[in-house]
């Protein structure tokens, strides 16, 4: 916000000085041309005496001379009267103008030289730069606008703004600088800096009182509400709010005890023309005046596009998760038709182990699905809550009277993506199923249980298996794999982890180590 109303003022200031060069500039050249006419007249004449018979005499020539001399007047007043002082530089020797030695408070009794004492007026950083900056000028022909801070032999502290222009030989070469000088200290500090800012602000500036009226009001009000000044301080803030939000607005103002001095709120403001603008206060109470002093700011636009956001973010989610929905519909349809197929095979029992494995797979998956459309947060899931749902229908599945099954699941709240879910579902299916068909103790009671925890602070630990008596070891290097050891090892790769069979558990039991963005701590 400062830079904005220091870029103004800038402009500002340019657009002045711009005029003022022009003005000065215009003059001095016809001085000049004075002065080149008078000198050449009076050279002439020193040449040939009989040029005074002619009718261009002496007296025309003081005439000319004294016309200068009030020209020369003419442009100190101005100078005087604008508080613009002029300055050149050849490299070697500083000028200035009447003006601009009063902008330094030059003392009379100095005893240095003019660039001596221009440097002993600017701090430390300024004259560091100001070696580089005349090494730059000596090779730009743009003109430029600087600001310096110096301090005057009386103390006084002021910034000052400077015009600089390259001064050209009859050969086009940079031989000095010149330019004009300002003093604009009170343009940025005390009561006129105070104006500015609260004139020029793009934000909404305002004091009210307790009575619900403004006091004063920045510019910027009346471009947005469309109502004049007179308009806005003669009524009630209150009359310009939306009418659904006064009762909102009479509460926030009540905030202000004595006590809670500074409020940040929202509320909506009707322009002239009819339109509905909200806008974002900060406001601070001084206790002494109880008067509030309030910044705000149109957040109209910011807000339209926020919504906006929102309501394509809710679309999205919604299609997303008709997504899932539909994709866990497919995979049960097929999954059915994995079962009639099933069913009308039912001689061939190869094919019916088949489709019952082929079955429960699908249904892994669409299980995965089902949690996805059905969290709040469609990225992920908590794989606790999966793994219990899914080793409980797969239990259900191979539910039998003659013997028991039964599972534990001891899991850490860790969350996991898509892309990682839908492999440790199948891993988990594989292994469940085994321990189902082929884990059960003496007898045949079956024993389940899963573990899993966050390791090594970047990775995730998945225990899994059964408390079985007939436990094979070395399940996953078997020289004669089957499909689910096939299976196993494949999804193991898809998601870069590690899977080892724990002979020393009793039954058969794996570990698989792998990491999860969601879960890795920064």
């Amino acid at each position: 916000m400062t830079t904005k109303i220091m870029c103004v003022i800038r402009n500002s200031m340019n657009t002045e000085l711009d005029l003022l060069i022009l003005e000065i500039e215009k003059t001095e050249t016809k001085l000049s041309s004075f002065r080149k006419k008078v000198f050449e007249l009076k050279s002439f004449i020193e040449v040939d005496k009989e040029f005074s018979d002619s009718n261009f005499n002496n007296d025309d020539l003081n005439e000319i001379q004294h016309r200068i001399e009030e020209k020369d007047k003419l442009i100190e007043d101005t100078e005087s009267f604008f508080k613009i002082g002029r300055w050149s530089f050849d490299f070697d020797n500083l000028e200035w103008s009447a003006e601009t030695y009063r902008i330094f408070e030059y003392p009379e009794d100095y005893k240095g030289t003019l660039r001596e004492f221009y440097m002993s007026c600017v701090d430390e950083k300024t004259a560091a730069r100001l070696k580089e900056q005349g090494r730059l000028r000596r090779q730009s022909r743009e003109n430029s606008v600087r600001n310096q801070v110096i301090i005057t032999p009386l103390g006084n502290k002021k910034l000052l703004t400077f015009t600089t222009n390259p001064i050209l030989n009859k050969s086009g070469e940079i031989v000095g600088i010149e330019g004009l000088v300002k003093d604009i200290t009170n343009r940025i500090t005390g009561k006129n800096g105070l104006d500015n800012f609260f004139n020029l602000s793009c934000d909404l500036h305002c004091i009210a009182s307790f009575d619900r009226f403004f006091l004063k009001v920045s510019p910027s009000w009346v471009k947005l509400l469309g109502y004049t000044e007179e308009e806005l301080l003669s009524k009630s803030y209150m009359e310009f709010i939306h009418p659904d939000d006064v009762h909102k607005t009479y509460e926030k103002i009540e905030v202000f005890d004595g006590i809670t001095s500074v409020y940040q709120f929202e509320n909506r403001y009707i322009t002239k023309s009819g339109e509905t603008v909200l806008i974002s206060w900060n406001s601070q109470l001084d206790p002494e005046t109880q008067l509030l002093y309030c910044t705000a700011r149109d957040i109209t636009k910011s807000q339209m596009a926020q919504d906006q956001l929102l309501s394509d973010l809710s679309s999205k989610d919604l299609l997303l998760r008709e997504i899932h929905h539909r994709v866990k519909n497919n995979l049960q349809i097929i999954s059915s038709l994995l079962s009639l197929q099933s069913g009308a095979n039912s001689e061939e029992k190869h094919l019916v182990k088949l489709y019952q494995d082929s079955q429960s797979r699908i249904k892994s998956m669409a299980a995965i699905h089902e949690m996805f459309y059905q969290s709040e947060q469609l990225d992920k899931i908590e794989f606790g809550k999966y793994m219990e749902k899914l080793i409980g229908d797969l239990i259900n599945t191979f539910a039998s009277e003659e013997y028991t099954i039964d599972f534990t699941v001891d899991a850490e709240t860790v969350y996991v993506n898509l892309d990682n879910a839908i492999p440790l579902g199948l891993i988990i299916n594989e292994v469940v199923t085994n321990s189902i068909k082929h884990g059960g103790d003496a007898a045949g009671n079956v024993r389940i249980f899963v573990k899993m925890k966050t390791f090594l602070d970047d990775k995730l630990q998945l225990t899994i298996g059964d408390t079985g008596v007939n436990g094979i070891k070395n399940v996953l290097d078997s020289s004669d794999e089957t499909l689910g050891v096939l299976l196993i090892n494949s999804l193991v790769d898809q998601i870069d982890g590690k899977i080892e069979q724990m002979n020393n558990c009793g039954g058969t039991t794996f570990q698989l180590i792998f990491s999860d963005k969601l879960n890795i701590k920064s």
